[in-house]
């Protein structure tokens, strides 16, 4: 499972074994090594919590590099798990 890193902020691309086929495409956000949400590709969290300067960050990282975490996604997706 590839992650990038950003300053004290790690966000991941899980691959289909740890996503259910279907789901919409999201990443997982870790803060100084703790796993602490998952935002969708548009900036929107999905679940969990980042506080509001954190959350503005992540956010712009994310919408930045939608396109190469939605490319990972669709290839998780056809994967065989």
């Amino acid at each position: 499972m590839p992650k990038y890193y950003y300053e004290k902020y790690a966000i991941e691309v899980r691959t289909n074994e740890h996503n259910h086929k279907g789901q919409r495409a999201h990443v997982h956000i870790y803060v100084r090594g703790e796993a602490v949400a998952s935002m969708f590709l548009d900036g929107t969290l999905r679940d969990g919590s980042l506080s509001g300067r954190d959350l503005r960050k992540v956010s712009k990282i994310i919408q930045s590099k939608a396109e190469t975490y939605q490319e990972l996604w669709d290839e998780y997706q056809r994967s065989e798990y």
